[in-house]
């Protein structure tokens, strides 16, 4: 198998690669790691990244295009306070991202954690006025039926599209410049749980270049439904579904505080 390159005069035989393998296709050998099943290998590169005296490389994922992990430049409390301090906008300027900040918000997403390592997310950028309209009516449109069809959500909705066409509140798609949604592969039974993943990764880093983003909860729902008119308008391919959907703009507004949230429930049981 040519999966792995060891260097013998630098291995150790430590054994970190073979316990750390998720795929649990190496084993130590004579001679250090050993892998007779690459056919399983999920392109992690923990096997590499893992190994104190630099002895392991994968040819999937090849020492010299990794990155020292650096040093952290972040305490406790700083990392706590980023966190709290994210909030989801629903107020934005008129004007959609540049294209360079939105390909910096998703280049960030491939690093997001997928099962299985699977990756397998691809993004659609809507930013045309009418589409973006014609998308929020779609919605709308997927919610009567979902009322007239008393589902669960049917108070909900009732109450939602009230806003919308009532009060004439965009609250479906809070006038959002951009929307970026996200699709995967039909058979990806985990299609959804890696969007979220992608989606926070994306949700955090926005502020550092000055983007403000929220889920597009109410379009997300509808393009996870399969609902056909809204994957038409988006374009998603027959072999894909829509598992995501967000708001992305510039915002209109700066936070001063960061609000408490509900006392945290756990309990330790043995």
């Amino acid at each position: 198998m040519d999966l792995i390159k060891v260097n013998r005069n630098k291995c150790v035989k430590c054994g970190l690669c073979v316990a750390d393998c998720p795929a649990c296709i190496l084993d130590m050998g004579e001679n250090g790691p050993e892998c007779n099943v690459d056919r399983g290998c999920m392109s992690c590169g923990h096997c590499v990244a893992i190994c104190p005296t630099g002895a392991m490389d994968n040819k999937y994922t090849p020492r010299e295009e990794m990155t020292p992990v650096p040093p952290s430049i972040i305490s406790e409390q700083q990392a706590y306070d980023f966190l709290r301090s994210r909030r989801s906008v629903r107020l934005f300027k008129p004007q959609p991202p540049k294209q360079e900040d939105v390909l910096k918000l998703l280049d960030i997403c491939r690093y997001a954690p997928t099962a299985g390592n699977s990756q397998s997310m691809y993004f659609t950028v809507i930013s045309n006025p009418d589409t973006l309209a014609a998308i929020r009516r779609t919605t709308a449109d997927w919610m009567a039926e979902e009322v007239e069809k008393e589902t669960v959500n049917k108070r909900y909705f009732k109450a939602v599209l009230h806003t919308f066409h009532e009060k004439k509140v965009d609250i479906i798609g809070r006038n959002a410049p951009m929307l970026i949604f996200v699709s995967t592969r039909r058979l990806n039974v985990t299609g959804v749980s890696n969007s979220e993943q992608c989606l926070a990764y994306a949700e955090l880093f926005a502020p550092a270049i000055g983007l403000g983003t929220t889920i597009a909860g109410f379009i997300q729902a509808c393009g996870i439904a399969g609902y056909k008119p809204l994957l038409d308008l988006v374009g998603i391919p027959p072999k894909q579904k829509l598992v995501g959907c967000m708001m992305v703009g510039y915002p209109r507004v700066k936070y001063k505080l960061m609000p408490e949230r509900q006392h945290l429930k756990c309990e330790f049981r043995e």
